[in-house]
């Protein structure tokens, strides 16, 4: 069926309805295409690029685009998503996640209800020493505890690159597998879950006899998985008794729905669940009011967590911040290499909602104007332009306005999507630099997000001076780390040298351990007063050495350990000690919600010589993770502000931690710096005696 076609029927769909059931929008709602819909609908070959990579892997079926949409009457958006051929998840809350044909794209705004629409785009993967670092060792064993807690009784979601189930991190003594399900994306062949539209489902019975064909070729998930949870006596994860269900993906672009199935099967075994989220993208406002952050944040509640990376851009210069006063301003491009899907830099900028503004992009050479494209203004319609310097062909710019400000926030969002020719990418052997132009007034960010959807990895410069000016590294936590209610976790480092398999020495000079790690992303969020503070916690995440699946190579030289483990770091690696340690919170009470854990986790963290800082900090948080202390205070053993801190029989003292009645009020599992009553008396007898 032809656009032109579906667009008709959509309009004539929408008017033929029953007079009851046509929707009034309210003045000023009216729904618009986030930009980078726009430019998938009008060019087929970014929709491939950049909204459907999955395309490229056996088990991903279909051809639609994944969208979000909010809506005043489910099923009957419903119903006119299904007329344009669309398939419509399940509803959370007011929003529906859906696949739809790309050649219907256009078509949604006309729809009757809806509301708002957003893109659900693919993210990036945010890629021992560290077990006993943050104290899971004495956790396990109960040293100084009501109970020793190894996360039993609860699951352990992970949406991932895959899990090498057979892994001996993910057996049981007695050799049962604790992976009791995968949804595979990729690769797996076989039937989709009950009720899901594509991939391939392996259940226990598959998984036990070794015949489920999911694999994990990159090795990140497994990796993450025995971080998080895995049972070998070497490498320990935090919750060695909890088991697993995992989603293998190689784009994670139908990521609403993963989470979905994920908390439903946990829901159907009855028992609490953390998903592991080490992934992120800097596609969005950054601020949790985006249709995905609204569409995560109905799916936690009591026993269903979210433990999300804060992503790994703390070193790069992908964020920019500018304020305008009625002048002009440009700010120059780093271009990175291609990446694997395309030679495409996307920015996306959101504009405060008084702002008045246009934007451009341009190339300087040796300091002078080489072509400038057209200004878009933020209530204008998109602009695509060829840029020559005489005969040599500089790229292409295209610009997207949303048209229209953001239902909740009133922000303003433009998309800027430049496609440099060669000669102007890699190093800029002619002289040629790249800029953003901005004039008017107004404040704004902006956020490269070309690497998580397979594009550029640029950045903003560092450049500045009249009329220019710098990106930095600040506002970098990535979604969904950003969503309220999900623990976004900072890396920090626990390790820095180490012997490979080779029998080579390694080591990284610029790896300082007990250090905040020099990628981890910073806060704060544009609108801490929305999502709180940002990342909240930091955990070990360089370098790591956990298991390594047996269908992936080293990512990076010199980290192979052995055969079965490797080195890794990121905060992928950080963020699965905190989801190992919020399941032991989890073993303790079954309906904590992400706030009670979350406040377990913050009032529980650690300061230390190396965080040097007041809390929370835009890097660490509130300090590093402590398992034993967050154990402890679950328990009602550790710390306290007050006696509804402590359990039955303890009482909270002048120290601030939980002092059991009758005894010596020191600290559990340290010595105390008390002289007993009893022996004091006795040394005074003594002396007078003496005298």
């Amino acid at each position: 069926m032809s656009r032109p076609t579906l667009l008709v029927l959509s309009v004539l769909f929408a008017l033929c309805l029953p007079s009851p059931h046509v929707l009034p929008r309210e003045p000023g709602r009216a729904p618009v295409l986030p930009p980078l819909l726009k430019l998938a609908a009008r060019s087929p070959e970014l929709a491939r690029r950049y909204l459907r990579p999955r395309d490229l892997f056996p088990a991903a079926s279909g051809n639609g685009i994944p969208v979000l949409i909010e809506t005043l009457d489910r099923d009957e958006t419903a119903r006119a998503l299904r007329f344009l051929g669309a398939r419509v998840g399940r509803p959370l809350g007011r929003v529906l996640p859906a696949t739809v044909p790309l050649e219907s794209i256009a078509a949604l705004p006309s729809l009757p209800g809806i509301l708002r629409i957003g893109a659900e785009t693919p993210k990036q993967l945010l890629l021992d020493l560290s077990r006993p670092d943050v104290h899971a060792d004495r956790v396990e064993t109960g040293d100084g505890l009501p109970r020793a807690l190894d996360g039993s009784g609860v699951l352990l979601g992970l949406v991932d690159t895959g899990i090498d189930y057979a892994h001996d991190a993910f057996r049981r003594p007695e050799g049962q597998p604790r992976v009791l399900g995968i949804w595979d994306q990729a690769f797996a062949t076989g039937d989709p879950p009950p009720g899901r539209g594509s991939g391939a489902y392996c259940g226990m019975d598959r998984i036990d006899a070794a015949t489920c064909d999911s694999i994990d070729l990159v090795g990140h998930g497994t990796h993450v998985a025995a971080t998080m949870g895995g049972s070998e006596a070497r490498y320990r994860g935090m919750a060695p008794g909890a088991d697993f269900l995992a989603v293998a993906s190689l784009d994670f672009a139908l990521l609403i729905e993963s989470l979905d199935w994920l908390f439903d099967e946990a829901q159907a075994l009855g028992r609490p669940m953390v998903i592991n989220l080490s992934l992120g993208g800097h596609y969005g406002p950054h601020d949790g009011s985006d249709l995905e952050s609204q569409a995560i944040a109905s799916l936690l509640g009591p026993g269903r967590i979210i433990v999300a990376a804060a992503g790994n851009e703390g070193n790069n210069r992908i964020h920019l911040f500018a304020r305008l006063n009625q002048q002009a301003g440009k700010t120059y491009l780093r271009m990175g290499e291609p990446g694997l899907l395309g030679n495409d830099l996307l920015i996306t900028l959101w504009a405060e909602a008084n702002a008045s503004l246009s934007l451009g992009a341009g190339v300087d050479r040796r300091g002078a104007e080489a072509a400038r494209s057209a200004m878009v203004a933020l209530d204008g319609t998109g602009s695509q332009s060829a840029l020559t310097d005489g005969p040599t062909p500089l790229g292409e710019v295209r610009i997207e306005p949303a048209g229209a400000p953001d239902p909740v926030t009133g922000k303003w969002q433009v998309d800027i999507l430049i496609t440099p020719a060669s000669g102007t990418t890699f190093g800029n052997p002619d002289g040629y630099v790249w800029y953003l132009a901005f004039e008017g007034s107004g404040a704004f960010d902006a956020w490269i997000a070309s690497a998580d959807l397979g594009g550029i990895a640029g950045a903003f410069s560092d450049q500045s001076g009249a009329g220019v000016f710098p990106g930095d590294s600040k506002t970098t936590v990535a979604s969904p780390a950003i969503v309220p209610g999900v623990l976004s976790v900072a890396s920090y480092a626990t390790r820095a040298a180490w012997t490979d398999e080779t029998g080579a020495a390694i080591s990284h000079s610029e790896t300082v351990p007990g250090d905040l790690s020099f990628f981890s992303s910073r806060g704060p969020s544009p609108d801490p007063a929305r999502t709180g503070v940002k990342p909240e916690i930091a955990a070990p995440g360089e370098y790591i050495v956990s298991a390594r699946s047996k269908n992936a190579a080293a990512l990076e030289e010199g980290t192979g350990i052995d055969a079965t483990h490797l080195a890794m770091r990121g905060t992928s690696m950080a963020c699965p000690h905190a989801a190992g340690i919020a399941a032991l919170l989890l073993e303790v009470d079954p309906t904590m919600d992400p706030e009670r854990i979350r406040d377990i986790i913050t009032r529980s963290a650690r300061a230390d010589e190396r965080t040097r800082t007041t809390f929370p900090d835009d890097g660490w948080g509130y300090g590093k993770i402590d398992a034993f202390e967050a154990a402890a205070l679950a328990l009602g053993v550790g710390r306290c502000d007050s006696a509804n801190d402590c359990r039955e029989g303890f009482y909270c003292g002048e120290e601030g931690r939980c002092i059991e009645e009758g005894g010596c009020g020191c600290t559990p599992g340290r010595p105390s710096t008390l002289v007993p009553w009893a022996l004091l008396g006795l040394l005074l007898f003594v002396s007078a005696r003496r005298k």
